[in-house]
């Protein structure tokens, strides 16, 4: 469905995407997680066609996406982080508007129409100004206006913004809903939470490039099946750094935590010794596995940005 190959974006002399490769299969819901800065929001807008690239090759539905921009265009919608409507005007207004921009009319706008305000259960408040709706009311009008052209490939940057955790849950459910319908849903969020509910695949950018990418499964259990995970009282984490510099494959996940890279007893005992020395508490010590925030945060640690 949607196939990346050696992609290079650069801004002058800063690199954005690093020759990124990545493959989303049909019907998919796939997490695209990193930090700020780390390329995410620039692949979902090269990927839309709101910005080019240097090198590499994309191509959605098996064609070319430089060479078939207009009709790629026709079966993919964005729904941005922003609110993007007339709030001065009613729901159903906002409808037949965005739907009359995208050259939507007859047969088709009526079925499209019905169908947004479906499945965003906009049914009671056609006739309210959008201004009027709550925060989730409102991020679900957003929804249904990317839905007027029943796209098969939906982009979700960040949907659930500012919205209180009811309507979190809404908007979660719907973007469920269109699993069922067989459309392939690429979705960035920072709540980790939201991607363990509903993506069936995950990658993790950093710096422009895929650092781990796989279903959540592989990805907390296979990837980690022989590491050992010790949980400490928080301290300060340049204290952490400096003990993982004294021990082979053992890595610091965050404030809290630290990983051996396999479960070795000789390693497990040298690092449980040195902890004691430096009087650190230990909670507790896991075995082979993790969870998404703590592999998150162990990838994308080292050389993160803020752009």
């Amino acid at each position: 469905m949607i196939c990346i190959k050696n992609l290079l974006k650069k801004y002058d002399d800063n690199i954005a995407i690093n020759y990124l490769s990545l493959e989303v299969g049909k019907g998919v819901i796939f997490g695209l997680l990193g930090p700020n800065g780390a390329g995410k929001t620039t692949l979902v807008s090269i990927l839309n066609g709101l910005s080019d690239f240097q090198e590499g090759s994309i191509s959605l539905f098996d064609i070319s996406l430089r060479e078939n921009l207009a009709a790629i265009r026709q079966r993919c919608s964005l729904i941005p982080q922003t609110l993007a409507f007339y709030e001065n005007l009613s729901v159903i207004e906002n409808l037949r508007f965005f739907a009359g921009i995208q050259n939507i009319y007859g047969t088709e706008l009526k079925q499209n129409i019905a169908y947004a305000i479906r499945v965003n259960r906009l049914e009671s408040m056609l006739d309210k100004k959008a201004l009027t709706l709550s925060g989730g009311q409102k991020r679900r009008l957003n929804i249904a206006i990317g839905l007027l052209n029943n796209p098969d490939i939906l982009f979700f940057d960040e949907p659930t913004v500012g919205i209180d955790p009811e309507a979190r849950n809404e908007i979660l459910d719907t973007v469920l809903s269109f699993k069922k319908e067989n459309k392939t849903v690429i979705y960035t969020s920072h709540y980790m939470p939201e991607i363990e509910k509903i993506c069936d695949e995950v990658a993790i950018i950093n710096e422009g490039e895929v650092v781990a990418q796989g279903t959540l499964e592989k990805m907390l259990h296979e990837e980690y099946a022989s590491s050992i995970i010790i949980d400490l009282d928080e301290i300060a984490l340049k204290q952490l750094e400096v003990i993982a510099e004294d021990h082979e494959d053992l890595s610091v996940i965050d404030a809290t935590s630290l990983m051996i890279k396999d479960q070795n007893s000789d390693k497990t005992a040298r690092v449980l010794k040195h902890l004691e020395s430096e009087s650190i508490k230990i909670r507790q010590i896991r075995y082979g596995t993790t969870n998404l925030e703590s592999l998150f945060i162990h990838l994308t640690s080292q050389g993160r940005t803020d752009g």
